[in-house]
C-alpha cells in the first residue's frame, strides 16, 4: 500500500474544498462587494465622483463618496477598487498610476473614452479585456454602447439566453431607473423579438486577475 505523506494529503483535501468553490463562482467576492452596496440612494449624474463611498490607496485619497446619490462609473469603479485592494491587485501601485486608472475608468481620458474599464485595468496591469464579449462571467466589468449613443458602466450579473444565443445583459449598477444602486436587465440591438438597444459591437468586458498571493 502506498503511503502519502501528511503534507501532500493536506494540500488535496484543501484543493478539494477549495476547487469546486472557486471554479464555480471565480468571481464571488467581488459580487459580495456589489451587493454590500445597499439598492437606491438616489441617481445624480455627474458634478462629483459618483461613487456611494470614499476610495483611498494607502494614504492617498482617490474620491470622495459623493455627497448624494451615485451613478455608473462611480459604483463600477468603487467595487473594482475594493475587490483589486481585497485581491492584492494594488500592491506597489503608485497613488498617480491609481488616480490615472480612475480616470480611464470614467473615460475621462481621450483614449479611453471607448473601451474604459478594459482599457483601464490593462493600463494598470490588474486585468484583460475578455474577448470574445460572450466569454464574460458573472462578476466581470463591462462597458456597454447603446445605439442612441448614450453609454453606461455595470456589473455583469448574468447574460439573459434564450437557447444558445444571448440576447440581452443582467447587471448591476447606478440608473435612474432603480433611483440608484440596483439590477437592471437590456437586451441586445440584434436580439430578435426584444426592444434592446445595446450594441453588442461596441460591449467591452473587463476582468481583474485573480488573487494575488
Amino acid at each position: 500500500m502506498t503511503r502519502i505523506a501528511p503534507t501532500v494529503l493536506f494540500g488535496l483535501v484543501c484543493l478539494l474544498v477549495a476547487s469546486p468553490a472557486q471554479a464555480k463562482e471565480p468571481n464571488a467576492d467581488i459580487l459580495k462587494v456589489a451587493r454590500s452596496i445597499r439598492d437606491g440612494g438616489g441617481y445624480v449624474w455627474g458634478g462629483e465622483s459618483g461613487s456611494p463611498r470614499e476610495i483611498r490607496h494607502g494614504d492617498d485619497l482617490i474620491v470622495n463618496a459623493q455627497a448624494k446619490g451615485s451613478y455608473c462609473s462611480g459604483f463600477t469603479f468603487c467595487v473594482a477598487m475594493e475587490a483589486a485592494r481585497e485581491r492584492g491587485l494594488l500592491r506597489g501601485k503608485s497613488a498617480e498610476a491609481v488616480r490615472k486608472f480612475q480616470k480611464q475608468w470614467y473615460g475621462s481620458s481621450e483614449e479611453a473614452a471607448e473601451r474604459q474599464c478594459a482599457l483601464a485595468v490593462e493600463t494598470l496591469g490588474i486585468g484583460q479585456e475578455i474577448k470574445p464579449m460572450e466569454a464574460g462571467r458573472p462578476g466581470d466589468f463591462v462597458q456597454i454602447w447603446r445605439t442612441n449613443k448614450s453609454g453606461h458602466s455595470v456589473l455583469l450579473v448574468d447574460w439573459i439566453r434564450q437557447g444558445d444565443d444571448i440576447v440581452g445583459i443582467r447587471y448591476r449598477s447606478s440608473q435612474k431607473s432603480t433611483d440608484g444602486v440596483g439590477d437592471r436587465t437590456e437586451y441586445f440591438s440584434d436580439a430578435a423579438g426584444h426592444d434592446g438597444k445595446v450594441d453588442r459591437a461596441r460591449t467591452y468586458v473587463a476582468r481583474l486577475n485573480p488573487r494575488d498571493n
